[in-house]
Protein backbone atom coordinates (compact mmCIF):
# COMPACT_ATOMS: atom_id res chain seq x y z
CA UNK A 1 0.00 0.00 0.00
CA UNK A 2 0.86 3.62 -0.57
CA UNK A 3 0.84 5.80 2.54
CA UNK A 4 -1.35 8.59 1.94
CA UNK A 5 -3.15 8.28 5.30
CA UNK A 6 -5.70 10.83 5.77
CA UNK A 7 -8.44 12.68 3.55
CA UNK A 8 -8.00 14.56 0.51
CA UNK A 9 -7.27 17.74 1.44
CA UNK A 10 -8.85 20.86 -0.19
CA UNK A 11 -5.70 21.71 -1.30
CA UNK A 12 -5.68 18.64 -3.87
CA UNK A 13 -5.05 19.60 -7.12
CA UNK A 14 -6.15 23.36 -6.91
CA UNK A 15 -4.02 24.61 -9.38
CA UNK A 16 -5.94 22.55 -11.88
CA UNK A 17 -9.13 23.65 -10.28
CA UNK A 18 -8.66 27.16 -10.52
CA UNK A 19 -7.22 26.98 -13.91
CA UNK A 20 -9.91 24.83 -16.21
CA UNK A 21 -11.91 22.32 -13.92
CA UNK A 22 -13.75 20.88 -16.98
CA UNK A 23 -10.28 19.44 -18.16
CA UNK A 24 -10.42 15.48 -17.63
CA UNK A 25 -8.31 14.47 -14.98
CA UNK A 26 -7.27 11.17 -14.07
CA UNK A 27 -5.76 10.32 -10.48
CA UNK A 28 -5.28 6.73 -9.03
CA UNK A 29 -5.07 6.87 -5.86
CA UNK A 30 -6.33 3.23 -4.64
CA UNK A 31 -5.21 1.16 -2.10
CA UNK A 32 -4.08 3.70 0.36
CA UNK A 33 -5.36 4.50 3.41
CA UNK A 34 -7.39 8.23 2.32
CA UNK A 35 -10.75 8.24 4.74
CA UNK A 36 -12.59 10.78 3.21
CA UNK A 37 -13.14 12.67 -0.10
CA UNK A 38 -12.84 16.46 -0.05
CA UNK A 39 -16.31 18.50 -1.12
CA UNK A 40 -13.67 20.90 -3.43
CA UNK A 41 -13.57 17.88 -5.61
CA UNK A 42 -17.63 18.81 -6.97
CA UNK A 43 -15.23 21.62 -8.54
CA UNK A 44 -14.04 19.16 -11.66
CA UNK A 45 -17.00 18.13 -13.90
CA UNK A 46 -14.28 15.19 -15.45
CA UNK A 47 -12.43 13.39 -13.11
CA UNK A 48 -11.27 9.95 -13.10
CA UNK A 49 -10.44 9.44 -9.46
CA UNK A 50 -9.71 5.74 -8.96
CA UNK A 51 -9.87 5.34 -5.24
CA UNK A 52 -11.14 1.49 -4.73
CA UNK A 53 -8.98 -0.44 -1.95
CA UNK A 54 -8.49 2.45 0.38
CA UNK A 55 -10.61 2.99 3.49
CA UNK A 56 -12.35 5.29 2.81
CA UNK A 57 -16.09 5.11 5.21
CA UNK A 58 -18.02 7.68 4.41
CA UNK A 59 -20.07 8.24 1.00
CA UNK A 60 -18.85 10.57 -1.97
CA UNK A 61 -20.11 13.97 -1.58
CA UNK A 62 -23.26 13.68 -3.48
CA UNK A 63 -22.46 16.83 -5.47
CA UNK A 64 -20.50 14.49 -7.31
CA UNK A 65 -22.70 12.21 -8.73
CA UNK A 66 -25.09 15.22 -10.12
CA UNK A 67 -26.22 15.76 -13.54
CA UNK A 68 -23.51 19.17 -13.51
CA UNK A 69 -20.76 15.56 -13.09
CA UNK A 70 -21.80 13.23 -16.05
CA UNK A 71 -18.18 13.07 -16.84
CA UNK A 72 -17.07 11.66 -13.79
CA UNK A 73 -14.97 8.12 -13.84
CA UNK A 74 -15.19 8.25 -17.62
CA UNK A 75 -18.68 9.24 -17.93
CA UNK A 76 -19.72 6.25 -16.01
CA UNK A 77 -21.39 8.83 -13.23
CA UNK A 78 -23.77 9.84 -16.28
CA UNK A 79 -24.33 6.65 -17.50
CA UNK A 80 -25.54 4.95 -14.27
CA UNK A 81 -27.58 7.56 -13.16
CA UNK A 82 -29.13 7.79 -16.75
CA UNK A 83 -29.78 4.07 -16.50
CA UNK A 84 -31.68 4.08 -13.47
CA UNK A 85 -29.43 3.63 -10.69
CA UNK A 86 -30.93 4.25 -6.94
CA UNK A 87 -27.25 5.96 -6.31
CA UNK A 88 -25.00 7.23 -9.11
CA UNK A 89 -22.35 7.50 -6.26
CA UNK A 90 -21.87 4.24 -7.09
CA UNK A 91 -20.02 4.50 -9.71
CA UNK A 92 -17.54 6.52 -7.87
CA UNK A 93 -17.17 3.53 -5.23
CA UNK A 94 -19.28 0.93 -4.18
CA UNK A 95 -21.09 1.49 -1.20
CA UNK A 96 -20.68 -0.11 2.21
CA UNK A 97 -20.93 -3.85 2.73
CA UNK A 98 -20.63 -5.02 -1.29
CA UNK A 99 -18.02 -5.01 -3.63
CA UNK A 100 -17.11 -5.91 -7.14
CA UNK A 101 -13.97 -6.78 -8.95
CA UNK A 102 -13.56 -2.86 -10.20
CA UNK A 103 -14.41 -1.39 -6.28
CA UNK A 104 -17.38 0.62 -8.22
CA UNK A 105 -21.05 0.32 -10.34
CA UNK A 106 -20.48 -0.19 -13.86
CA UNK A 107 -23.28 -0.16 -16.19
CA UNK A 108 -22.17 -4.21 -17.29
CA UNK A 109 -21.11 -4.73 -13.13
CA UNK A 110 -23.20 -4.19 -10.34
CA UNK A 111 -21.77 -4.05 -6.57
CA UNK A 112 -22.78 -7.24 -4.82
CA UNK A 113 -23.54 -7.67 -1.11
CA UNK A 114 -20.77 -8.62 0.97
CA UNK A 115 -20.60 -8.06 4.79
CA UNK A 116 -17.34 -8.07 5.31
CA UNK A 117 -16.44 -5.25 3.00
CA UNK A 118 -16.82 -2.34 5.77
CA UNK A 119 -15.29 0.21 3.42
CA UNK A 120 -16.37 1.94 0.34
CA UNK A 121 -14.53 0.69 -3.02
CA UNK A 122 -13.81 -2.89 -1.80
CA UNK A 123 -12.71 -5.09 -4.61
CA UNK A 124 -12.88 -8.60 -3.12
CA UNK A 125 -15.33 -10.37 -1.02
CA UNK A 126 -13.85 -12.22 2.30
CA UNK A 127 -17.21 -13.67 2.85
CA UNK A 128 -17.03 -16.48 0.55
CA UNK A 129 -13.54 -17.11 0.45
CA UNK A 130 -12.65 -20.23 2.76
CA UNK A 131 -9.49 -20.18 5.13
CA UNK A 132 -6.40 -22.40 5.12
CA UNK A 133 -8.40 -23.69 7.47
CA UNK A 134 -11.73 -24.26 6.22
CA UNK A 135 -9.95 -25.73 3.23
CA UNK A 136 -7.67 -28.40 4.81
CA UNK A 137 -10.39 -29.55 6.67
CA UNK A 138 -12.54 -29.94 3.72
CA UNK A 139 -10.30 -31.90 1.71
CA UNK A 140 -9.28 -34.46 4.70
CA UNK A 141 -13.19 -34.70 5.63
CA UNK A 142 -13.36 -35.79 1.82
CA UNK A 143 -10.29 -38.03 2.50
CA UNK A 144 -11.12 -39.84 5.10
CA UNK A 145 -14.87 -40.64 5.27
Amino acid sequence: RKRIQRAIPDEFLKSIREEDPSVEVVVDLSDNFITDLSSSLTTFTNMNLVLVDSDITSPAPEELCDTDHTGWTAGMVGQVRDGGASNACDAILCPLGSYNKDGRLSVARGCDDCTSCTTFGCTSCMDDTPTTGDKVYEILNELFT
